[in-house]
C-alpha cells in the first residue's frame, strides 16, 4: 500500500481559537500538515516565504494586513483558499481577483474545507 501524500498547509486567521479548529479539522484528515499558523497578513506572507507551504488557508478579514492583500503578495506562486466569517460578496470578489483559487464561508468549513483544499492542491 503506498503512503498518502501529506500536503504543508499554513493557516491564516486571526482568532486563535477558530485557527486551531482548522488546524486540528486538517490534521485530522490524515493528508494536510499545518507548518504555520499567522494571526494576520503580514505573518502568513513571512511564514509563508520562509516555509514554502503547499498552500495557505487565508481570512479575508484580519488586522494589520487583510487577506486580500496577503493574496496579493502570494498568489499565484502559492494556491490561496479563502475563509470569512462575513459574507459580503464584494470582499470575496477581492480576494479571487487577489488571486484565491476558492472561497469557503466559515459556517461551512466542516463540510467543504478539505473538499475545497484537496481541489485547489491537485
Amino acid at each position: 500500500m503506498g503512503e498518502v501524500e501529506t500536503y504543508r498547509i499554513v493557516v491564516a486567521e486571526d482568532d486563535a481559537a477558530f485557527r486551531a479548529a482548522l488546524a486540528s479539522l486538517l490534521h485530522a484528515d490524515g493528508r494536510f500538515d499545518v507548518v504555520g499558523e499567522a494571526e494576520n497578513g503580514r505573518e502568513a506572507i513571512e511564514l509563508t516565504r520562509e516555509l514554502e507551504p503547499d498552500a495557505v488557508v487565508m481570512d479575508i478579514e484580519m488586522p494589520d494586513m487583510d487577506g486580500v492583500e496577503a493574496t496579493r503578495e502570494l498568489a499565484p506562486a502559492v494556491p490561496v483558499l479563502a475563509i470569512s466569517g462575513l459574507d459580503y460578496e464584494e470582499r470575496v470578489l477581492d480576494i479571487r481577483d487577489a488571486g484565491a483559487r476558492d472561497y469557503v464561508p466559515k459556517a461551512r468549513v466542516d463540510d467543504d474545507l478539505i473538499h475545497a483544499l484537496t481541489a485547489i492542491l491537485s
